[in-house]
């Protein structure tokens, strides 16, 4: 058990590659767009006692299967449901970062039944309303990407430190090298704002002060949809939550988790 360690379960599409550590309250956490599993390997050591924490490679992502069709969020969050399946996991603690945050809102909007909290950080409620900067990375190749994610995840202090850094590119390297990959046309049909305020889950939004990607503003446009959504921005931060400000975000989240127990 750990990052050291790839697991796999077995769902009706194919299999879901994984990484688990700690034991206890059930949290899965989802990934960003150009990220994979290895994305939480910084950010789960700060997870405190008493949380089983899974990181699982969505479809069409480094060691978990392929698909040939397009598909949209609502089929990833389907597929989070079948990994709950087969780890025989009836609820969960639903959480996730930048496209992982819109994974995890699809989870709650399409099986609420399975969430026992809802957990969002830096995630826009529509790529149409999406900042200028998104835009701009969406339409450019994996490599002019790469670059793009480093300064829009770091701030410039961050970006100085070496490990951090190479750490981060090595998994933004992952995610756009399969050519049949339907993921940006995934990540651009993202689109929920009604379906927002059916949510009736216990929500924590976690946001950058200083995020290009999902601004604050992104964070009160969901909490005032979502009744009773709490909304915490941390101060200085951009989109690397799990990265730069992990601590900060793991004490936010270890606190939700454990002040909202699974019932047994």
């Amino acid at each position: 058990m750990g990052y050291d360690l790839t697991e796999y379960a077995t769902t009706p599409l194919g299999r879901l590659a994984f990484h688990q550590t700690g034991s206890g309250e059930p949290l899965i956490l989802h990934h960003g767009g150009e990220s994979h599993k290895g994305q939480y390997a910084v950010f789960a050591p700060h997870l405190a006692a008493g949380i089983r924490a899974i990181s699982y490679d969505q479809r069409d992502i480094a060691d978990s299967f392929q698909v040939a069709d397009p598909y949209d969020p609502k089929a990833l969050a389907d597929d989070c449901a079948a990994l709950m399946d087969a780890l025989g996991l009836e609820k969960a603690h639903i959480a996730g970062i930048s496209f992982g945050g819109v994974i995890s809102l699809h989870m709650a909007v399409n099986h609420p039944d399975r969430v026992q909290t809802l957990i969002v950080g830096a995630a826009p409620p529509a790529m149409r309303d999406s900042a200028p900067f998104m835009r701009n990375m969406l339409s450019r190749s994996p490599a002019e990407r790469t670059d793009l994610m480093v300064e829009a995840l770091l701030t410039p202090r961050a970006q100085t430190d070496g490990e951090l850094t190479a750490t981060l590119r090595e998994v933004l390297s992952v995610t756009t090298s399969r050519p049949d990959s339907h993921r940006m046309e995934a990540i651009r049909s993202h689109d929920l704002d009604a379906e927002l305020r059916a949510i009736g889950i216990p929500t924590l939004l976690i946001y950058g002060s200083d995020d290009p990607i999902a601004t604050p503003e992104s964070g009160r446009f969901i909490a005032d949809r979502i009744p009773g959504a709490e909304l915490v921005v941390l101060d200085g931060a951009r989109h690397g939550l799990s990265f730069e400000f992990r601590e900060q975000t793991a004490r936010l989240v270890s606190d939700f988790v454990l002040n909202h127990p699974v019932p047994a």
